[in-house]
């Protein structure tokens, strides 16, 4: 279905633009009612060719078909469709979707002043991002024929809005507002599998102090939703100005947290969501699982172990293992060391685990209460640390982290105090894992998946650059990932895979108490520079007919197959990738607008009935994302996208098992 914001007024040509996509949609295939899923041996996909027109360049389409080998050895097609369920701004009955609240559920209506000024709102973020299906026992909603699920999707940020003074340009609003959460009430028709939004809601964060930047998501196997808050704001720069995104949603503008507004330690963590049958909420941030630049928390089979993308340069690679099964408040968190094996093909190096600490929510939460800061923590200074701090000089050690939002990324170095360790650990996690000795190099690292069966982990790494590269360590103190090859392959992205396995001990030789504990990382597919002979994506500076950049990443045990989102500026469209796990064959089986990011990609195999891909558009069309293009596609070609963000999802295969 496709809709007109209630409240986000578009340009001409872009209205147009959407009119012609709705009209432009064929009829959904119609599936048989099933009261089993099928019982298959393979999966594959035909690929979704790369946009040719304008027209193509602009709209969403899919054009795979899944072709099924059943156990009796026999096939059957099944054509895929895309399907919008609503758009940022879109009214369902009860709110507007990606609309910015404050902690009174009003919408706001001003942002802070930037350099460029203060926005206008309301604001209906075009940022769809980390999103749950869930099929919530004993779920039920008046008036709904068929069956009743629940979907939890994020709203990361918003793209730009129009200045409060009508003769300045737009305004940029990454990490200037308070984000939010969606529920929205799904109708199932059993019989078709076609999913219709029939409610939708602003999911409460004032228990929490508000929700920031959130971005991918996962669902537990206890069936809630697990989101994230990305790029923490870094608690040294905000101990001395105000963190006023969060002060909006506060009403505190203008506030230090010593003087009552916002505490930065309140963001940068794991969002537990659980949604009840009657579609009533409640929100938990783990702080037992640290603060970083989370991507999503992936938890494995045991219930207990999970893994994080910490996305930024300069960043680690976290696990934590949690005291109870289905119980995030209480754990183990670990950093890891990469030490190499190989420098080529995208390296290659075995893990080793540093215990950081162990912590409770409860714990955390009371040292954030009682106004701990950065400088309760940690004494800095910079690289000529014996004259700045010369009582301390030979207690200081020389790190180079990501710092977070509103920091300043370089060579520091660190004295940690007295007594610190657990408030450090949680609180300031990758700077105490870098004072620990874990490895600090990794670039962008984003989505996490698993495959239980063969019990292998998943990571993308969607742009390889900087400290990972040899010979680019510059002043990083640290240099354990040295990879060798051409930089314009590398920086076009990495999917990683991890063997798993029991028995194995930290650094200081304790038992890591976890059967599924990674030991290795070596690649598992890989982008490479647009070939001089492409015949397609004149555009792309990374190859169209592979992966570029990938973000979002989720297996399917029943398929076998991995499931790669891009989020690349190499690649003027993203696409949406199945990756058969046996032949590491890639197939495109999505295409979003230019510019947009593919987001929310979620796989469900069975769900009464039928199977599901999720997948949502960010900003498509956004002006940063297509600023470095030629004024072609950044003016002339963006003038006709819908700069709405999309809810969405891929249908027509039925229920599968094996």
């Amino acid at each position: 279905m496709c809709r007109f914001s209630s409240i986000v007024v578009m340009g001409a040509l872009a209205t147009i633009s959407a009119g012609v996509a709705c009209a432009q949609q064929s009829a959904p295939p119609q599936l048989e009612a099933s009261t089993s899923p099928l019982q298959i041996k393979h999966i594959r996909f035909t690929a979704t060719p790369p946009p040719a027109t304008a027209m193509e360049m602009t709209q969403p389409y899919t054009r795979s078909q899944a072709i099924v080998t059943l156990a009796d050895g026999s096939e059957r097609s099944f054509p895929l469709s895309y399907e919008i369920l609503h758009r940022s701004g879109d009214f369902l009955s009860g709110g507007y979707a990606g609309l910015v609240v404050d902690k009174t559920g009003a919408p706001i209506l001003e942002s802070a002043a930037t350099e460029d000024g203060r926005a206008r709102g309301p604001f209906a973020a075009a940022g769809a991002d980390g999103t749950s299906l869930l099929n919530v026992p004993g779920s039920k909603a008046a008036g709904v024929a068929g069956h009743t699920l629940f979907m939890v999707n994020h709203v990361e940020y918003a793209t730009e809005a129009t200045n409060v003074d009508p003769t300045k340009p737009p305004v940029e609003l990454y990490g200037q507002l308070p984000m939010s959460m969606n529920l929205t009430t799904i109708d199932q028709d059993p019989a078709t599998g076609a999913l219709s939004p029939v409610a939708l809601k602003t999911i409460d964060m004032a228990s929490v102090q508000g929700l920031w930047i959130p971005c991918n998501s996962s669902i537990s196997p206890w069936m809630t939703h697990l989101g994230s808050e990305e790029y923490e704001p870094d608690a040294q720069a905000f101990q001395q100005r105000p963190l006023d995104a969060m002060n909006l949603y506060l009403g505190t503008l203008g506030k230090t947290a010593a003087e009552g507004g916002a505490n930065p330690y309140d963001y940068g963590h794991i969002v537990e969501v659980k949604v009840g049958g009657d579609g009533t909420t409640s929100v938990a941030k783990r702080f037992a699982m640290g603060r970083l630049a989370f991507e999503h928390g992936e938890v494995m089979p045991d219930r207990r172990t999970v893994y994080f993308g910490d996305d930024g340069d300069d960043v680690i690679r976290a696990m934590f293992v949690a005291d109870k099964p289905e119980d995030l408040s209480a754990g183990v968190l670990y950093a890891a060391r990469w030490v190499q094996s190989s420098a080529v093909d995208f390296g290659a190096a075995r893990l080793e685990w540093i215990r950081l600490g162990h912590a409770t929510d409860a714990e955390i939460r009371q040292l954030v209460a009682s106004g701990i800061r950065f400088s309760d923590i940690w004494e800095t200074a910079g690289a000529d640390a014996a004259k700045a701090v010369p009582e301390g000089a030979s207690e200081s050690r020389p790190l180079y982290v990501y710092s977070g939002t509103g920091g300043a990324t370089g060579l520091t170095y660190y004295r940690l105090k007295p007594g610190m360790e657990k408030a450090a650990a949680f609180l300031e996690t990758r700077r105490y894992a870098a004072w620990r000795g874990a490895t600090t190099e990794f670039t962008k690292m984003e989505g996490q998946a698993h495959n239980a069966a063969d019990k292998k982990l998943y990571t993308a790494m969607s742009f390889i650059r900087k400290g990972m590269i040899d010979g680019q360590n510059a002043s990083r103190p640290r240099d354990d990932i040295a990879l060798s090859g051409d930089q314009k392959d590398l920086v076009c992205g990495a999917v990683y895979e991890s063997a798993m396995s029991g028995g194995q001990k930290d650094t200081d030789g304790g038992l890591i108490d976890s059967d599924w504990v990674a030991t290795d990382m070596k690649v598992l597919i890989h982008g490479a520079r647009q070939p001089k002979n492409a015949k397609v994506g004149r555009y792309d500076k990374c190859d169209t007919e592979r992966i570029a950049n990938p973000d979002n990443i989720r297996y399917s045990d029943v398929m076998r197959t991995l499931f790669v989102g891009e989020d690349s500026n190499n690649h003027l469209n993203n696409f949406t990738w199945a990756v058969d796990i046996d032949t590491r064959m890639a197939v495109r089986i999505f295409s979003a607008p230019a510019g947009a990011e593919n987001t929310g990609l979620g796989v469900y195999s069975d769900i009464n009935g039928h199977a599901y891909v999720t997948g949502n558009l960010q900003h498509p069309g956004a002006a940063e994302d297509l600023k470095s293009y030629p004024d072609a596609i950044k003016r002339d070609l963006r003038a006709l996208v819908d700069q709405r963000s999309i809810v969405g999802y891929l249908r027509g295969m039925p229920a599968m098992t094996r």
